[in-house]
């Protein structure tokens, strides 16, 4: 019999971000199926991964560690770098862009 989690899903500035309380993983995707399909995809893992080690602990997520996945902050990488550009996610989740704030 198949496990149920249970996922709070919030919109971000950027993305979608899912977390699954009771293992404590999150995931992110552009939209409301595609972060379903990442934390799937994530949860899968982290069971494979708990498997090969057993000495893991799991627990679920905190009081604080909550809150702070619902406050809607930008990430790091998406910042005035003070020169006039913004640093933009890419498509690619290894490429971020360099955008002049003009728009050009």
């Amino acid at each position: 019999m198949e496990r149920k989690y249970t996922a709070i899903v919030r919109k971000s500035k950027l993305e979608y971000v899912a977390v699954c309380l009771e293992l404590n993983v999150t995931a992110r995707g552009d939209d409301l199926a595609d972060v379903e399909k990442n934390l799937r995809m994530t949860i899968e893992l982290y069971q494979e991964d708990m498997k090969k080690h057993p000495e893991t602990v799991s627990s679920p997520i905190s009081t604080e560690e909550f809150i702070e996945f619902l406050r809607d902050t930008e990430p790091e990488w998406h910042k005035d770098t003070g020169t006039g550009f913004i640093l933009k996610k890419s498509k690619k989740p290894w490429l971020c862009k360099l955008e002049n704030k003009k728009g050009f």
